[in-house]
């Protein structure tokens, strides 16, 4: 029932957020381009349309945006194959290469998971969280994964030494410091950027010294090779065009890399524990 409702959302958002491109009788069908919820759907829109739109030209046919009500619908749809372009945490993308994805590129920029807190707050180090509230959004999200990693590593655990506070995105989490409902906001130092100015400027990152490969882009295997290589030339030529260097700059990202074999080794231990997570449900 979940995944039902799931596709007639997304099915909705796909029309609304597509570019402006409309296949006739006998032109190809569009592709789904689909980028995990890491905020809300509005600001992903908006952020990834340059992107959208770009790909829709340059490959000529039309490329409709999708993303997901929450990080397990998302990650639910990817692993059944219904999105054509998926731009993913790389755990997840490392699963999904596990189900006929192609690995293309990951943005240039570091994965890193900061912890957002008010300009005028004394937190520097992991243990000044003690007794605090720490906004995260979805317990299977990476960089929760590596931040309750790091406060476990200084001697914190959750529940005991600092309280979750739940929510649906990073956006929402930096959100919720600024509401006055947490002390502190997980979010990644690109995620922060992307965020409206007078936000960013009432916060402060406190870094966890942690990096890793940002999202990854990767096309389904069913596109087949001739358009899975145009669409990688086309990410690559990106960063390049007008339209590119602008996006590359709002949301810090930086430009592409390769995803070699050794970044995807690296997110082996943080697939293993995202699966225990899931059984232990």
């Amino acid at each position: 029932m979940r995944r039902r409702v799931l596709a007639a959302a997304l099915a909705m958002l796909g029309l609304f957020a597509s570019a402006p491109l409309s296949a006739a009788a006998g032109d190809p069908a569009p592709l789904r381009m689909a980028v995990h919820p890491y905020a809300s759907t509005l600001t992903l829109i908006n952020t990834f349309r340059p992107l959208q739109q770009y790909l829709a030209a340059r490959l000529g046919r039309p490329v409709e945006f999708y993303t997901a009500a929450s990080f397990d619908a998302f990650v639910d749809t990817l692993m059944s194959g219904g999105y054509d372009i998926a731009i993913s945490p790389p755990h997840f993308a490392v699963m999904a290469m596990e189900r006929n994805y192609a690995p293309l590129l990951h943005f240039r920029a570091g994965l890193e998971p900061v912890l957002a807190v008010p300009a005028d707050s004394p937190a520097r180090q992991p243990g000044d969280f003690r007794g605090k509230r720490i906004a995260m959004a979805d317990r299977t999200a990476f960089i929760r994964l590596v931040a309750v990693k790091w406060l476990a590593d200084a001697g914190l655990q959750a529940g005991r030494d600092y309280q979750l506070v739940e929510r649906p995105s990073h956006g929402a989490a930096v959100g919720a410091v600024k509401a006055g409902e947490a002390d502190a906001g997980l979010t990644t130092t690109t995620a922060l950027k992307q965020l409206p100015a007078e936000l960013q400027q009432q916060m402060r990152a406190v870094s966890t010294g942690l990096r890793f490969p940002h999202l990854f882009t990767m096309a389904h295997g069913r596109l087949g090779e001739p358009l899975i290589g145009q669409l990688r030339q086309a990410l690559l030529d990106f960063p390049a065009t007008e339209e590119g260097k602008g996006f590359m700059e709002r949301t810090a990202f930086g430009g592409y890399e390769p995803i070699t074999e050794d970044k995807i080794r690296q997110m082996v231990p943080y697939v293993e524990l995202y699966r225990r997570l899931e059984s232990g449900r």
